[in-house]
């Protein structure tokens, strides 16, 4: 006789369930904004931290720390600004005015693989068809678009206003929050959830310093290399590339594009061939030297759940949510490994284990103790 009212509340049950997920979805959708700043604030405040961590070990009070680190942060970007900006907006200038000889540059060679292949109809390019665009840019309709690229600015702007005093908080003070999150958890599993946001907040340093320092590697070679080749605008396109490195596979394949058109375009067609030969040594090392040492076992992410971030981040936070995707996976993958994969681990053993499994990648030692002073 009970069987039925039990069935019942299974169905009632499975129904809220399902509202309840719409429901969440909906607001989720609605607050965006809010869930992106509150992701930029945490990955923020985690990055920050170290160096203001090892400040305060050294007896300096967290506020200060906090303003010696934004100071170092803001003299770095303006020496660097002196050193290269200059350089940049040259070359910038140049490419610009070079531009329309470029493309049609371009699209000769593309009608001459066509041809050579036989792969259809020749792609003309208008002489008048650049000056039409520079007159529609001044028609009404490219003023409106204009006008909400400035509303987009003007948010963006606030949102950055708004993550920054928050980081600057969260850094200053970390411990309300920590203990605060803590405390939702029952008492017996609070040392358990303290080691997982241990291992969490060292995850994000681990990819921040690694992608650092791959972006740096990636910028100097490709700049170098293109330098050697005798690329145009070799520094342009080599801090473009460390740039776009930042979105793994998908910034590395975007970074070889332009100089392989320049090469092919503008001087002997054997150069396209050595900035192929520069792309892949560098991929190389970057990929097989860099990380392997900089990162760990809990940044080693699989390329396909990679692109996978990235396209679901970009459709939900646009260009922003992009270079989220990649920490935000990382994290994911802790706390699978963590509270799901572990807990599975001890129950029984497999009597039928893959043949192959990769070894954990650890630190070096003095990577190891680099990082550990920072903590």
């Amino acid at each position: 006789m009970e069987r039925p009212a039990s069935s019942g509340r299974t169905v009632y049950g499975g129904i809220m369930l399902v509202f309840a997920l719409l429901l969440g979805g909906y607001f989720f959708y609605r607050i965006t904004g809010v869930v992106l700043a509150f992701l930029l604030t945490i990955l923020l405040s985690i990055i920050l931290s170290a160096p203001v961590n090892y400040l305060h070990r050294r007896g300096l009070p967290r506020a200060w720390g906090m303003l010696a680190v934004i100071a170092t942060l803001a003299g770095a970007v303006w020496l660097f600004g002196l050193a290269v900006v200059p350089v940049v907006e040259e070359q910038s200038r140049e490419l610009a005015e070079d531009f329309p000889v470029l493309l049609e540059e371009t699209l000769a060679l593309f009608n001459r693989v066509q041809g050579f292949f036989g792969l259809g109809a020749r792609i003309s390019l208008d002489g008048g068809s650049l000056p039409e665009i520079g007159r529609q840019a001044l028609t009404g309709s490219a003023v409106s678009t204009a006008a909400g690229v400035g509303l987009t600015v003007a948010t963006a702007v606030s949102l950055g206003l708004v993550v920054l005093i928050a980081t600057v908080y969260l850094v200053i003070r970390p411990e309300p929050w920590v203990s605060g999150f803590v405390s939702l958890f029952p008492a017996g599993w609070r040392q358990r959830t303290r080691e997982i946001l241990h291992e969490l907040y060292h995850t994000v340093q681990r990819w921040f310093i690694g992608q650092l320092a791959a972006m740096s590697f990636i910028a100097v070679f490709w700049a170098v290399s293109l330098w050697i080749i005798d690329v145009p605008f070799a520094l342009l396109l080599g801090i473009f590339s460390g740039l776009v490195s930042f979105v793994p596979y998908v910034g590395a394949t975007i970074s070889v594009v332009l100089p392989l058109l320049l090469a092919l375009v503008s001087g002997d067609p054997f150069d396209a061939v050595y900035v192929i030969l520069a792309f892949i040594i560098i991929q190389q090392i970057e990929g097989n030297i860099l990380q392997p040492i900089l990162m760990s076992r809990a940044v080693d992410l699989h390329p396909a759940l990679v692109v996978f971030a990235i396209l679901t981040m970009g459709t939900l936070f646009g260009i922003v949510g992009v270079f989220l995707a990649v920490p935000l996976v990382a994290v994911v993958q802790v706390l699978v490994r963590e509270l799901w994969v572990s807990r599975m681990d001890g129950m029984g053993t497999d009597p039928n284990p893959p043949a192959h499994v990769p070894k954990s990648r650890k630190l070096p030692d003095f990577v190891g103790k680099a990082l550990r002073h920072l903590r």
